[in-house]
């Protein structure tokens, strides 16, 4: 077992000294006791899910994947001081199942917790390179094809993913405002060189649902659906219960999203991947068809922390932390996917280092990569 010690600076100084597993050896432990104790796969797997399934959940899992690793890369660019962004994706790749039930011509506003989604949606679209583009932006390489090295975030016109920064969801009225006038533009004729049936999805998180922002964006979306406008907008709170390090009070979310009129709230929890395709297909064609806006409420966990620098031991316990670590939306795909009989568990862990050794032969490429020299540059 490779352990971390979290926080190293305060272990260094000895006030802090807990040893924990770390997220990326606890998949490789779990998948591999699964063949020799194959009733642990049941615990992981989705039940609902049926062999029809396996083809879409195969491409989840490998978008699944390949977000987490280049989570892992961030950290190890970080450490040789060539990576200049640790927040992670970890815990949230169940959205990759959310890109799956959309186009890759629908335009998307995410999170930045979206990378599941990101890789997925990138592979929709022939000749993508989402893991160099992504390490790029985690290296602030004047290469970073959407920001020139200024800024990590996820952008490819390529993909319909608008750049901006999702910080307290202040993308969420860009969100409403697109969604608006797509419907507005269908009602005068205009060509907006999106599909004429193309609808707006943005993430956000459930600490974001708090936000001024985020309830004017919501209740202007509520409020034209209510009037008959149409707004063909997918909402997704990828809700991982947690502020940073202020935990979200049990029930506050549910209440607080339900509240809207004329969004229908459709819960989905990011461990059961198939029902998670088939709520997710369902709310977008009805985004699709009724162009009126859908929220789907992700249950998610956060791994890794809050970012890099965060201190997570201390305001959380090492059993809140290790608890986590089985409801891991990676174990959840792989093992839905054993149960089907699509996977065995050794293949499973030959995609999870194949993922591994592709992405960190990507980062490696980052040493040294120039960035801009100056302020002014910028």
């Amino acid at each position: 077992m490779r352990p971390i010690l979290l926080p190293s600076s305060l272990a260094r100084a000895g006030r802090l000294r807990l040893v924990i597993e770390s997220v990326d050896d606890h998949v490789v432990r779990r998948v591999g006791g699964w063949s020799e104790h194959p009733d642990e796969v049941a615990s992981y797997a989705d039940p609902s899910a049926s062999p029809a399934d396996a083809p879409r959940l195969l491409t989840v899992l490998d978008a699944q994947l390949q977000s987490r690793h280049l989570d892992l890369a961030a950290r190890w660019l970080q450490q040789r001081g060539e990576g200049f962004y640790t927040i992670a994706s970890a815990g949230h790749e169940s959205n990759a199942a959310v890109a799956t039930a959309l186009r890759p011509t629908d335009p998307a506003l995410l999170h930045y917790r979206s990378g599941g989604f990101y890789a997925a949606r990138a592979g929709q679209v022939p000749g993508s390179t989402p893991v160099r583009d992504v390490l790029a932006g985690l290296a602030a390489a004047t290469s970073d094809p959407i920001s020139g090295g200024r800024h990590k975030v996820f952008g490819n016109r390529a993909l319909a993913v608008l750049p901006q920064t999702s910080t307290i969801g202040s993308h969420l009225p860009r969100a409403v405002g697109l969604a608006f006038s797509l419907g507005r533009a269908a009602a005068l004729g205009l060509s907006t060189g999106w599909p004429e049936d193309a609808v707006v999805v943005t993430s956000f998180g459930d600490a974001s649902a708090n936000h001024s922002t985020t309830v004017g964006a919501l209740n202007a979306a509520a409020y034209c659906t209510t009037r008959g406008v149409p707004v063909p907008l997918l909402l997704v709170c990828e809700d991982n219960g947690l502020g940073i390090s202020v935990p979200t009070p049990p029930g506050w979310l549910e209440q607080a999203l339900a509240r809207w009129p004329g969004i229908d709230r459709v819960a989905v929890d990011g461990t059961r991947p198939a029902d998670l395709l088939h709520r997710a297909e369902a709310a977008v064609r009805t985004v699709r068809e009724e162009r009126r806006p859908v929220l789907l409420h992700l249950r998610t966990v956060r791994f890794l922390g809050h970012a890099g620098s965060d201190v997570e031991l201390g305001y959380r316990s090492r059993t809140e932390v290790l608890r986590d670590y089985e409801r891991d939306p990676l174990l959840a795909t792989a093992a839905t996917l054993v149960r089907l009989g699509a996977l065995a568990p050794g293949q499973v862990l030959e995609r999870y280092e194949k993922a591994r050794t592709q992405v960190l032969a990507e980062a490696g490429r980052f040493a040294g990569a120039p960035r801009l020299p100056d302020a002014s540059a910028v």
